[in-house]
C-alpha cells in the first residue's frame, strides 16, 4: 500500500515538473539577452484638430535588453528609425505640418513586454504613467526634418542618471 502511494506521488511530481521546467526554458529563451525592439500594440496616436496646422503621429516601442552605453542606445534607435520609416504611415495633408514622435521604453516590472493600455472603469493604465521607463525619444517634422534624439540612463526607480541630446549626429549640450 505504501509503495503504491510513493509511486503515485513520484508520478504526480514528474507530471507537474516536466511542464513547469519547459515553461521555464521558454521564458529563459525569450530573455536570452538579445536586444530587440518592437512596437507596443494599441498605443499609436494621431493628434491634431481640423483647424490646427499641425498633425502629430506618436508611436511607442519596447526595447528588450537595451545597451547601457547612451551612444550605442542612440545608434540603435537611429538604425531602427531608418529601417522602419513612419513617414509613409501618415499621408501628407495639404496645409498641415506633420510631426513624428517615436518613444522607446525599457521592459520593467511595471511595464512588461506584453503590456497593454487599460481604460477600464476602476483602473487606468496608460503609457504616460510609465515615463520612468522611457529611455529614448526621437522627434522631427516636415518643417524641421533633422531628427532630434534624446537618450537616458535611468535608475530602476526612473531617476535620470545621465541624458544625452543629439540633433542628427551632433551631440548638443
Amino acid at each position: 500500500m505504501i509503495k503504491v502511494n510513493v509511486k503515485m506521488i513520484v508520478w504526480m511530481i514528474c507530471i507537474l515538473f516536466i511542464p513547469l521546467s519547459l515553461i521555464g526554458c521558454a521564458k529563459n529563451e525569450e530573455s536570452s539577452g538579445e536586444t530587440k525592439i518592437f512596437e507596443i500594440a494599441n498605443t499609436e496616436e494621431v493628434v491634431g484638430k481640423k483647424d490646427e496646422e499641425l498633425v502629430t503621429l506618436r508611436k511607442h516601442y519596447m526595447i528588450l535588453n537595451p545597451p547601457k552605453d547612451l551612444t550605442e542606445l542612440k545608434q540603435l534607435v537611429e538604425k531602427y528609425s531608418k529601417d522602419h520609416p513612419v513617414e509613409g504611415e501618415m499621408k501628407v495633408i495639404e496645409g498641415k505640418n506633420r510631426i513624428f514622435d517615436m518613444s522607446f521604453y525599457r521592459e520593467s516590472e511595471d511595464l512588461p513586454r506584453d503590456w497593454q493600455p487599460d481604460e477600464s472603469y476602476m483602473n487606468t493604465d496608460r503609457l504616460e504613467h510609465h515615463k520612468n521607463d522611457l529611455i529614448a525619444y526621437i522627434i522631427w517634422s516636415d518643417a524641421e526634418p533633422q531628427k532630434e534624439y534624446t537618450v537616458y540612463d535611468k535608475s530602476k526607480e526612473g531617476m535620470v542618471m545621465k541624458q544625452m541630446h543629439f540633433i542628427e549626429d551632433q551631440l548638443v549640450e
